[in-house]
């Protein structure tokens, strides 16, 4: 397990296109946090750290778009041939490749979110927002690990890179976008997709009734992360069990 792991960084440290989307992808958030907090568009009652997170839904979009490239591209280019001969026991190779996208989103997201925290103390002028709590930061963490992985197990799943792209694109966005269809059923959704997890957590925007999970957000961060390990599980069951 462990030398199939080092083999699944090793590809990602050595891929171009596997590094540099690493790195648009971490950098995507502080980029985006950086322009809101330029541009002045934080509210009066925002903080350096709720203005930090401004830009974590772009984050998760570009970390689950990485995660779902990263393992469908391996059918898209008929590398997964070679992958299965070098780790012939799937359930092993399937956790290698989930732990190694989940190893370099968690470092990447926590550069992304202090890197988006110091970007946005830098471009605000001292004294005109208080510092909040930078520990709630954690939260990004967490959802971009989840949401990575998740885009890992898609990609496994449809082994289609623009399929599993778009289905985690609509995982990230339609929540929030499509909530009001799901009548009784939105705060419980809606609020417990990966954005708005973020947003209970971490603070800043105030959010409708029916988009804030009843349970509270800790509450809703755990029903994400419980959904992505289901998604996953989904996923070892469709490599371990396919002919190809």
């Amino acid at each position: 397990m462990r030398l199939a792991w080092h083999a699944e960084l090793l590809k990602i440290a050595t891929v171009r296109g596997l590094w540099i989307g690493a790195i648009i992808a971490t950098a995507a958030m502080p980029l985006t946090s950086l322009l809101v907090a330029a541009t002045g568009r934080l509210d009066a009652a925002d903080t350096l750290t709720t203005g930090a997170a401004t830009g974590a839904i772009v984050g998760l979009l570009a970390y689950g778009v990485w995660g779902a490239t990263f393992a469908a591209g391996e059918y898209a280019r008929g590398t997964i041939v070679v992958s299965l001969a070098t780790v012939p026991r799937r359930g092993v190779l399937y956790a290698a490749k989930i732990g190694a996208v989940a190893a370099v989103a968690g470092v990447g997201a926590l550069v992304c979110a202090t890197t988006a925290l110091l970007g946005v103390l830098a471009v605000t002028p001292p004294g005109q927002h208080s510092l909040g709590d930078p520990a709630v930061l954690v939260s990004v963490v967490l959802v971009v690990v989840s949401v990575t992985a998740v885009g890992a197990a898609v990609g496994i799943i449809t082994r289609s890179p623009s399929a599993s792209v778009a289905i985690v694109a609509a995982a990230v966005l339609l929540p929030n976008v499509a909530g009001g269809l799901l009548g009784r059923f939105q705060p419980w959704v809606v609020g417990a997709s990966p954005g708005t997890v973020i947003t209970q957590i971490v603070g800043g925007a105030q959010l409708a009734t029916n988009q804030t999970y009843p349970a509270g957000p800790w509450a809703a961060a755990a029903t994400m992360v419980l959904v992505a390990a289901a998604v996953a599980a989904a996923g070892a069951i469709a490599l371990i069990r396919r002919d190809g």
